[in-house]
């Protein structure tokens, strides 16, 4: 084993840093070139060699982006890192530089499509690395506007990929992976891309994409509530359109919005975006190009058919978004009716029959808690669920199903199992978010068992390890779920006639929310 910081990539050489921990990070490595200028809205362009040692000691830029303020609970979600269109860049975490060819795990931030970054403090790869001997790659990319502005009818051709260039700055990502992650001590030829949230969405839609066949081996999609049927292109024109007229440019010039700056840019996008109450977005879109189908509608990719998948979801991920407003967990009965038929479009029938069968499956429930509910079956669970289902209906690789339910103590208990409540877990660093953890003496075992679970399904295709029950495959006649807890253990269909329910429920309206009154 080495612990030089000194590695030579396809491009050139670069230099890390050693933790006193162990390990190596490298940060801020670019795998294809600034995005600015008159590289803004194309695809993904080569980086030029360098000669010299190339320091990556610091974070590279995360994409021009409206940050949200964090509060003391989530700060572990921040990132100090620079905006900025240099974004193209990607961070590793080894064991070491050697030959040992370890599992490679490449995460995908979260933020839907439009904010985040790879950067965050909780992605830090030192305890994960160092306790399961894999390979951690994070990866910074094009967001919002900037990776997925659709092009109109008419323009410059050379924009034809701008309505999914966030994607393929992705593919180019897992490219430089392969072509370079064995010089830091990776196999490329094991590889597993796994996201939350946002970065869930990401996996799916990779796993559609034919430029992405064979870049990665594995897939963990972790509480996406999207990214399994992804927005037809006339959604996506109509707020490109907007777009142009807010800036009161010719429609479709793209060549005039390359030097529009960003910020400028930016402030346009939050208008049209709250004009529209979020129904115009910006997020990758069936251009017939780089994305040619849904992922998992109406069935699944046959271009990742012999991937294992691992999918699930956090118990109440609404939680996160009720708390926005605090006296949104004073909700009573009344209220909560109210806004899931509103949201929902249930007439007085279906929504008694609705809110029938989750009261009875907890009662005496208040109704926030009830909402909570509703809402992560209908945003979260359903599409999960679904994306398992088609997995299996493949039959041509296996799907592990996983439900995080253990409660934060944070708010009183009110976030009960919040979005991105496993994250964490998952990278060992548990006490880094301990304003939301709290240091219950379940937490170290429960860390140890996501680690390991991931780490173990990246190494083998297969989550089980010797400190968890026996996890089958999902199936659509057992369900088998490893619902992580205190005491994690498997349940065959979990909140079973909850499930059925959601099901019956038409498709997603964006034009509305839950978490408002």
């Amino acid at each position: 084993m080495t612990n030089s910081t000194l590695v030579e990539t396809t491009l050139g050489r670069v230099r890390g840093s050693s933790r006193a921990t162990g390990g190596l990070c490298f940060r801020g490595i670019p795998y294809a070139a600034s995005t600015a200028g008159a590289h803004r809205f194309l695809p993904p362009q080569p980086v030029t060699p360098w000669s010299d040692v190339r320091e990556t000691t610091a974070y590279g830029q995360s994409c021009p982006q409206i940050v949200t303020p964090r509060t003391r609970v989530f700060q572990w979600l921040a990132s100090e890192a620079p905006l900025g269109e240099d974004c193209l860049v990607l961070n590793v975490d080894t064991p070491a530089a050697d030959a040992a060819k370890r599992p490679v795990m490449v995460y995908l931030h979260g933020g839907a499509f439009a904010l985040g970054s790879g950067s965050s403090a909780v992605y830090e790869g030192g305890p994960l690395t160092q306790r399961e001997d894999v390979v951690l790659v994070t990866v910074n990319h094009r967001l919002n506007l900037f990776g997925y502005l659709c092009p109109l009818q008419g323009s410059d051709p050379r924009f034809a990929d701008a309505g999914n260039a966030g994607m393929l700055d992705l593919v180019a990502a897992l490219q430089w992976v392969r072509d370079n992650i064995a010089r830091f001590g990776g196999d490329p030829n094991c590889v597993t891309i796994f996201g939350q949230s946002g970065g869930g969405a990401k996996v799916a839609i990779l796993m559609a994409m034919q430029e992405a066949q064979g870049l990665f081996h594995r897939a963990i999609v972790q509480s996406s509530s999207s990214g399994f049927r992804v927005q037809p292109r006339e959604e996506c024109e109509e707020a490109t359109r907007k777009l142009f007229k807010k800036l009161e440019l010719p429609e479709g010039d793209f060549a005039a919005l390359q030097a529009v700056p960003a910020e400028s840019l930016l402030h346009a996008m939050q208008s049209v975006v709250a004009a529209s109450h979020g129904q115009d977005s910006f997020r990758p879109v069936i251009d017939g190009r780089t994305l040619k189908r849904h992922p998992f509608h109406p069935n699944a990719p046959e271009v990742s058919a012999g991937v294992p998948l691992m999918i699930g979801h956090t118990r109440t991920e609404a939680t996160f978004f009720l708390a926005a407003d605090p006296t949104n967990f004073t909700v009573d009965g009344d209220d909560a009716r109210r806004r899931i038929q509103r949201f929902l479009r249930l007439d007085d029938a279906g929504t008694d029959a609705l809110l029938a069968v989750y009261q009875a499956q907890h009662p005496g429930a208040p109704g926030h808690v009830l909402l909570a509910y509703i809402a992560t079956d209908y945003l979260y669970r359903l599409n999960n669920i679904t994306g398992a289902e088609q997995k299996v209906k493949q039959g041509t690789a296996p799907v592990y199903a996983y439900e995080f339910a253990w409660e934060s103590p944070a708010l009183g208990g009110k976030f009960m199992s919040p979005h991105t409540a496993e994250i964490p877990f998952v990278f060992g660093q548990v006490a880094l978010a301990s304003a939301f953890t709290g240091d219950g003496p379940e937490l170290p075992r429960l860390e140890r068992q996501m680690m390991k679970a991931w780490a173990q399904f990246a190494r083998t295709g297969n989550p089980q390890h010797d400190d968890l029950p026996a996890w089958p495959t999902y199936s659509l006649d057992t369900r088998a779920t490893m619902v992580f807890a205190a005491d994690s253990q498997v349940v065959n269909d979990p909140r079973g006639a909850e499930r059925v329910a959601i099901g019956q429920v038409p498709a997603f309206h964006p034009g509305s929310s839950l978490y408002a009154r």
